[in-house]
């Protein structure tokens, strides 16, 4: 049995390990942003904006729950700030989410054949791979919920709500996922879990500041259905339509965001989510399948009428109530990372499923055609996807970046192309900017007019400028280096690296997958 769960757990860790520096691409923004976070913490014990060792991490674009900045904070400081230093959490956090899955499925079934089998469904399992290659907070939220589950059926409450606590403090799906499963998980034992529940809302009081009322409010408004400008505009076209009695008592903001809510949920459970396409964002899916590997579509089936025959009604209270977070957002019925929470139970429902195959050669035969179809997927995954998706992965700012600080110290003003993508938290990131100096020269991000002649933007220090020019025919000034972007800056399909403009000299170019020109480090000839 050990010598199966360690095979397991060895796949899982390859499957999340191998080629994680390049594959699914290069770190996008909100990797950036936690990598530079925990470099801060790191060197100077605040986050960007100055907060000693802050429960809510104010990034440059949004207020983020902090939990994943900490614990990249490890990496950080023995890789630096790279691939590595910033996706090895999550390549770890996944690789062991299996064997927490395994105990705590083995304490809910009491058979670890069972165990095993859903062990294997979720170190194999497409959405989990995925994201465990990725610093999205997601992961470490499972492993979280997994072990705080697994402590409160233990009864080791206090402990069990102290991970809940934690799970807080990851993503924000937790903040209404929690209350609901320990609700459920407190029903029997109420007076027991008593002092954990205490707790729990205890140490959550700080976060629920932030969410509520404190600066991290108008983000959560902003992604929730009842905010949804789409939704109220469509009120107001029906209405317009139809103004009698009737229309306001079918038409209305109550009604109409109990029905989004609804099919949200729905969209959750579609076979087009799981099994053919997944999420739209390619960042989530590499969109050639759903969310889980198509040949466990019949699994999940035999998995759920196994759940339902032996009465297993955690992990199906967990797959029920998985979607409420993500379905009362307004993009959330095919979100996968708001949809996360739905990874345990299914992991659950197609080990299950597999393991009611009782005749070794048929199983045999299912482990050998899952083995085929990922070795498809993989193989498509790393030749086809990273070059398919590598908008969504902002390519080609590792590169220009870099190159740009080799020669940073050549150049009295630097200005950076601040409208194809916000540059600053790149900038900061792959020049190894000092977060001491950062705090201390950074004063705003908003965009002033002519903050140099021909120039809109905003400074930091005297020699950064960030933004953009304002005017067709821009011209460079002595001792100047310039990021450009082609998209923006360069007219047509234009490439200056094999055609400079008169008085214009390029000492780098970034490319896309395909040798198209993305950016140009440029200074006056």
């Amino acid at each position: 049995m050990i010598k199966w769960l360690g095979l397991i757990l060895a796949l899982g860790l390859v499957l999340r390990l191998i080629m994680m520096a390049t594959i699914p691409g290069e770190l996008f923004g909100d990797e950036v942003d936690v990598g530079y976070q925990a470099y801060s913490l790191f060197k100077t014990g605040k986050d960007l904006y100055g907060q000693t060792l802050p429960l809510y991490i104010h990034s440059l674009s949004e207020w983020r729950a902090p939990l994943l900045m900490y614990a990249t904070v490890p990496t950080i400081a023995v890789f630096g700030l790279n691939e590595y230093g910033v996706r090895l959490p999550e390549v770890i956090l996944g690789a062991l989410a299996p064997l927490i899955l395994f105990f705590l499925v083995r304490k809910t079934t009491n058979s670890a054949p069972l165990s095993l089998s859903v062990s294997m469904a979720l170190a194999i399992m497409p959405w989990h791979i995925h994201y465990s290659r990725v610093a999205f907070e997601v992961v470490l939220l499972i492993n979280l919920l997994m072990l705080g589950t697994l402590l409160f059926l233990k009864r080791s409450y206090l402990w069990g709500s102290l991970f809940f606590v934690l799970s807080l403090y990851t993503y924000s799906t937790s903040l209404v996922f929690v209350p609901l499963w320990v609700g459920y998980l407190s029903l029997r034992h109420l007076r027991a879990t008593s002092k954990g529940l205490f707790l729990l809302f205890i140490l959550s009081l700080p976060l629920i500041y932030f969410i509520f009322l404190g600066p991290a409010r108008d983000r959560f408004g902003m992604l929730s259905l009842g905010n949804s400008r789409e939704l109220i505009d469509r009120i107001y076209v029906l209405r317009s339509q139809d103004p009698s009695f009737w229309s306001r008592f079918f038409v209305n903001k109550p009604l109409t965001i109990a029905g989004s809510w609804w099919l949200n949920y729905l969209r959750a459970f579609s076979l087009e989510f799981l099994f053919v396409r997944g999420d739209p964002v390619m960042r989530h899916s590499i969109q050639v399948i759903g969310q889980l590997l198509p040949l466990s579509a019949p699994f999940l089936l035999l998995g759920l009428y196994a759940l339902i025959k032996q009465r297993q009604w955690m992990w199906l209270a967990w797959l029920v109530l998985s979607p409420i977070p993500a379905s009362l957002t307004s993009d959330g019925g095919f979100h996968a990372t708001r949809l996360f929470l739905m990874v345990p139970p299914l992991a659950v429902v197609i080990g299950m499923g597999l393991f009611q195959i009782k005749n070794k050669f048929l199983l045999t035969i299912c482990y050998l055609l899952f083995a085929l179809q990922l070795v498809w997927v993989g193989y498509y995954y790393g030749v086809f996807y990273r070059r398919e998706a590598w908008r969504w992965w902002h390519t080609g700012y590792k590169q220009i970046f870099t190159s740009l600080s080799t020669v940073d110290v050549s150049y009295n003003r630097v200005f950076i192309n601040n409208t194809y993508e916000p540059s600053l938290i790149r900038f900061l990131f792959w020049t190894k900017f000092d977060p001491a100096r950062f705090q201390k020269d950074f004063v705003l991000d908003q965009s002033q007019k002519d903050i140099l002649p021909g120039y809109d933007g905003f400074s930091l220090g005297s020699k950064y400028i960030f933004g953009r020019f304002n005017k067709p025919n821009y011209s460079l000034l002595p001792g100047a280096v310039y990021l450009i972007s082609q998209r923006e800056e360069v007219a047509g399909d234009w490439d200056f690296e094999k055609s400079p403009p008169d008085g214009v000299k390029v000492i780098s170019t970034s490319r896309d997958p395909y040798g198209r020109p993305l950016f140009y480090l440029v200074t006056k000839k």
